[in-house]
């Protein structure tokens, strides 16, 4: 019988051996030239996996709609419930790989994980539609979070300044977490403090996600077309996916402005 560390390391051997393989999946040169520069460095590598996520969620949600656009209504619909499970599947499989007790390199086989299962599952739709959408010639994203952003913009008054070693590294995988998706302060705070995330003490988690200046009404305007592009959602429906503490976790109020303003009411 293998160890658990044993077992962890099977896994994450198995999930480095995808990238290897990128073109058969999708993956862009510049994930593969940036893999190459990070030389092993972890927060460096997860920063190239994230940006490439971002890359492959821009072509997943166009393969998708390509197909919809082909598909009677009741295919579509059972596009809708296949492609809800696929994501469930998803995110369930790769949080597998979120060891709590695997260290580091568990962040960058659950994100490898993500990141590779978007990029098959776009090759997928794209043998469906007929026609490709791999983002091969998209420019290359910056490696660092983007410093403009503005869901990563530290305030005018820059608390920033003060923050502990630990603070800081949770500040920049909160700015990474946010370049690749949207996120409610709750759920950023609970992303960065879950022993499947990133494993911050959730008080720093909290003080680092707090020092930036995020409009989070955006961020559950972001969330809400990120829901509405892989699936149908109503109004109320919707709302309670934002707010829910299983869901988003966006207050109400944010659920309700980002419902709004994706179209949804």
């Amino acid at each position: 019988m293998i160890s658990s560390k044993q077992f962890f390391l099977v896994m994450t051997l198995s999930c480095f051996s995808q990238i290897s393989f990128a073109q058969d999946i999708g993956l862009t040169k510049q994930f593969s030239q940036c893999m190459e520069r990070s030389n092993g460095v972890t927060i460096d590598m997860l920063e190239c996996i994230n940006t490439e996520t971002k890359r492959q969620d821009q072509r997943i949600n166009k393969a998708y709609k390509s197909v919809m656009d082909q598909l009677t209504p009741e295919r579509k619909k059972q596009l809708q419930q296949a492609q809800r499970a696929w994501i469930n599947f998803r995110d369930a499989n790769c949080q597998f790989y979120a060891d709590p007790d695997g260290g580091s390199l568990a962040r960058v086989s659950a994100n490898d994980c993500f990141m590779s299962a978007t990029a098959s599952r776009s090759k997928e739709l794209e043998m469906m539609s007929g026609e490709s959408t791999a983002p091969a010639a998209i420019p290359p994203a910056p490696l660092a979070p983007a410093a403009k952003s503005a869901s990563a913009t530290p305030s005018a008054k820059n608390p920033q300044q003060g923050l502990s070693g630990p603070q800081k590294n949770a500040l920049r995988a909160a700015k990474s977490y946010l370049n690749v998706s949207a996120f409610s302060r709750d759920g950023l705070i609970e992303q960065l403090s879950s022993p499947a995330g990133s494993g911050f003490n959730r008080s720093d988690a909290t003080i680092a996600v707090d020092s930036m200046n995020v409009d989070w009404n955006q961020e559950a305007v972001k969330s809400a077309k990120q829901y509405l592009q892989l699936m149908g959602f109503s109004c109320k429906g919707l709302i309670q996916q934002l707010s829910s503490p299983a869901g988003g976790k966006f207050t109400e109020k944010q659920a309700i402005f980002g419902a709004q303003r994706a179209g949804a009411c």
